[in-house]
């Protein structure tokens, strides 16, 4: 015990001196004439504590202001501060150099039209002899390329920010070994190159990608290494990629094709940018380069992007944010869903070269800019009010971006309900933190109460919230669509209308006109499919279905295409003796591959690329099953649909079990990967089977037969339940604007808008054609529908007004006199 005191009376005086050397060092006193002779020797660090010390008494000192802005600006730190503080020695006329400092600071904090500006302004006083004027027509170039990049810009989500210094880059990428590796050169070559370089060496370990130096004035250029049968072939220069300045850190992504880069060639933002290519199998070469844009770039360097297609993650490093020697490494999410956005607020660039961590961002999706406590140059915080998703291309940040009314007031009391549901998230917390530190038994029985009842009311929240911003989404979405079909419609914000093409999903090449391919095996279930798309689902949304569809069959191809390989690979004779290779490799990476063992890597790489497929797809059908599901349920809420709600339950169980595989960090499992999209297969099964279960459920309602209910106690169908016997009594009593006489042999379409306890709403049954009704007395129901047609064609041109009224569960039914007939066979007539 003496001991133990002993100690730890070394350690408090150890702490108390080190605080007190702090102090002391903090108490150095600074003359402005010892603040300036530190920025003529570039001691910015230095000065930098030497002026803030000075502005805590002399705030509005312009020279003050002008050099402290200086140091903030070369020590890379607080940028938009360096801003205010020099814009202020601007406004007071300090000198005319600071043109030259305010358009670099703008120019970092990506202002480039203020950057502009300032460097304007510069330029016309620069003398001949001033070394900065040099500079000043390279940032001008490069602000003239960060405004046409900011046009549209890349929204990405951060998982986690790292810094670290060039030499300990690659201890923060993660990916795994089957999409290749990024190595030192040093754990490849023997010599010949700068050990501490980095190339990057294929999944399949039978091409090398690298830099070096062959110019006189050292510049480096990208190279290629091909193994061949008796060794590595010579070293082949990407001429097409290549530039006359540095072109390093390359990585190839697994598709094969296309190439990252990093480069300091003119036209870019700024130092090092990343660039991409894609290989030409034609020309047998790669594309012009492409500059990935923001915020991958900055007008600082940015390099070494790094993808791993198996876990939709990706890395790169910017010393965007950092000074001296030091890197950030950013982890990003990488996946199909990651694309340009066109940019409306120049905010939108501002906040997104920042790379805030997803974590960080509030609750309503606003990233704020923190305000200096007593600072005379303070700026209001830029903010979004939120952050809502109505489709894959369209954000909405403000509540005047809504274009419907209806689907503005469902937003908002979701999001509202959010809001409590925070609230209480947090008070739950802070009961959690109480029970931990209660040692009284009591009192702790007390607070497992209040949590369990603090549980009960924020869990019970989740479903309303959900149902909230799901009506918003489809109402707005009906609107849209009505404004789209007009010409009408102006996004408003984010529009992302850059798109990867369909014929590559997530970096898979498939020929581009396989639009919808199949086999006979599946030919009769996707016509069973199509005519269930047709009757349920909008056209934009049968494109997608038939889409996945056709993305299953491909993946089904390739699974009997890797079957045949792996049979063929047993087949195929043993090599003889290997040559040493020219280039000497360290023994972890020599070993050599026989064809036979080629064979089986091929074939599992067409099974890997199946089960993408095979993913993709399904992911693709569950979600735009589930929507429809919950839209049909959410359309009459007094009808029963536990046929419809119990199977997408199951679907859910599955898909939340399969995503636990796909989300698993510890590298790739083939066999868990293909037991995940098994899993997937029999959620959408579960779907498929609700939704045509649908189908009969709404033709036996609407149906009308003449004919009395069978003598004697026999239980009625579940279809016979929903008929009525008095329907047909009733249907020409029940017109709501006109009454509608059909011939008996004629077809008539018409709109099903739902099946209703109570009257719809007068208003919303005002905004679409002429309804009439059907009853259902023994289930005290009413069916409604919507105008009557001669043709599909014509009822289906009008359904969009019928759902954007509110209605979006309304579908398109056929009735030949009085009785309601199967669509799909009257559409095959």
């Amino acid at each position: 015990m003496g001991l133990l005191l002993k100690n730890i009376r070394k350690t408090m005086l150890l702490v108390c001196l080190t605080v007190s050397f702090a102090v002391q060092a903090q108490d150095k006193v600074y003359t402005a004439k010892e603040a300036l002779q530190l920025v003529k020797e570039e001691k910015y660090v230095e000065a930098e504590q030497a002026y803030a010390q000075l502005l805590q008494k002399y705030d509005r000192e312009p020279r003050y202001n002008y050099y402290y802005g200086i140091c903030l600006l070369q020590n890379n730190k607080d940028i938009p501060h360096a801003v205010k503080r020099l814009k202020y020695a601007a406004l007071k006329g300090v000198s005319r150099d600071t043109y030259y400092y305010l358009g670099r600071a703008y120019q970092l904090g990506c202002e480039f039209d203020e950057a502009l500006k300032n460097f304007n302004r510069y330029m016309k006083y620069a003398s001949g002899s001033d070394g900065r004027k040099e500079k000043a027509v390279v940032y001008m170039e490069e602000c003239q390329a960060g405004k046409e990049a900011s046009a549209k810009i890349y929204n990405l989500t951060v998982y986690r920010r790292d810094t670290t210094t060039l030499a300990q880059l690659l201890e923060h990428y993660h990916p795994v070994k089957d999409v290749g590796e990024v190595l030192r050169n040093k754990d490849f070559f023997e010599s010949g190159l700068d050990p501490e370089g980095l190339l990057y060496l294929t999944e399949r370990g039978d091409e090398v990608y690298f830099s070096m130096a062959d110019d006189e004035d050292g510049g480096k250029n990208l190279y290629k290494m091909e193994k061949l049968l008796d060794g590595w072939g010579d070293s082949n220069s990407l001429d097409a990629v290549n530039s006359d300045a540095n072109d390093v850190y390359p990585f190839l992504q697994i598709d094969g094709a296309t190439l990252y880069f990093a480069s300091d060639r003119p036209g870019g933002l700024g130092g090092y940018d990343i660039y991409t290519t894609t290989y030409d199998a034609e020309t047998k070469s790669f594309d012009e380069p492409v500059n990935m844009g923001i915020p991958f770039n900055s007008p600082k360097d940015d390099l070494l992007f790094v993808t791993d297609e198996f876990n939709s993650s990706g890395w790169f490093a910017s010393n965007r944010e950092t000074a001296n020697d030091q890197w950030m490494v950013y982890h990003i999410k990488w996946d199909d869903s990651v694309v340009k956005n066109v940019v409306m607020d120049m905010n939108q660039v501002k906040i997104a070269v920042n790379m805030p961590l997803a974590d960080d961002v509030s609750e309503n999706g606003g990233v704020g800019v923190a305000n200096g406590n007593g600072d005379p140059f303070s700026e209001e915080e830029v903010s979004a009010a939120f952050s809502f998703m109505i489709a894959d291309t369209i954000v909405y940040t403000e509540f005047s971006h809504f274009n419907n009314d209806e689907a503005r007031a469902a937003f908002e009391q979701g999001l509202g309900m959010e809001h409590q549901k925070d609230s209480l998230s947090l008070l739950m917390g802070d009961k959690r933190e109480a029970y931990a530190r209660s040692n009284v038994e009591t009192e702790q029985a007390k607070l497992v109460n209040e949590i369990l009842a603090l549980e009960k009311e924020v869990y019970g929240l989740d479903g309303q919230i959900e149902n909230y911003f799901f009506t918003a989404r489809r109402t707005e979405q009906g609107t849209i669509r009505e404004l789209v079909k007009t010409g009408r419609y102006q996004p408003p914000v984010q529009v992302k209308v850059e798109r990867k093409d369909d014929s590559a999903i997530n970096g898979i090449f498939i020929p581009g006109d396989f639009t919808y391919y199949t086999n006979d095996e599946f030919t009769f279930r996707l016509g069973e499919l199509d005519s269930m798309y047709q009757i349920l689902f909008y056209e934009d949304e049968i494109r997608k279905l038939k889409h996945a569809d056709s993305l299953y069959v491909w993946g089904n191809i390739l699974t009997l295409e890797a079957s045949k390989m792996l049979e063929q690979s047993s087949l195929q004779p043993e090599t003889g003796p290997v040559i040493s290779s020219p280039f000497k490799k360290k023994d972890s990476l020599a070993a050599d591959e026989s064809p036979s063992e080629s064979m089986v890597k091929k074939s599992r790489e067409l099974k890997v690329t199946a089960l993408k497929l095979y993913h993709k797809s399904l992911n693709e059908k569950y979600e735009l099953y589930r929507d429809k599901i919950k839209e049909v349920v959410l359309s009459e809420p007094t009808t029963d649909f536990t046929f419809l709600d119990e199977p997408q339950g199951r679907a859910n169980a599955y898909f939340r079990k399969a995503n636990e595989y796909d989300m698993e960090l510890m590298g790739f499992d083939l066999e868990k990967y293909e037991r995940a999209g098994a899993m997937k297969r029999s959620g959408v099964s579960e779907q498929e089977a609700s939704l045509f279960a649908y189908l009969e459920y709404a033709k036996g309602t609407a149906e009308v037969v003449k004919k009395t209910a069978p003598k004697g106690k026999v239980q009625k169908t579940y279809q016979e339940l929903h008929k009525g016997d008095e329907a047909v009594k009733s249907a020409a009593a029940t017109t709501k604007r006109d009454k509608v006489k059909a011939a008996s042999t004629a077809i008539v379409y018409k709109i099903q808008i739902g099946v209703f306890r109570n009257e719809p709403n007068k208003a919303a049954l005002s905004l679409i054609p002429t309804v009439s009704t059907i009853s259902i007395p023994e289930k005290g129901l009413t069916k409604y529908y919507a105008g009557r047609y001669d043709s599909y064609k014509e009822a289906q041109q009008m359904i969009d007004s019928v759902r954007k009224a509110g209605f979006t569960g309304a579908f398109v039914v056929a009735f030949k006199g009085d009785k309601q007939i199967n669509l799909s066979e009257e559409l095959k007539k």
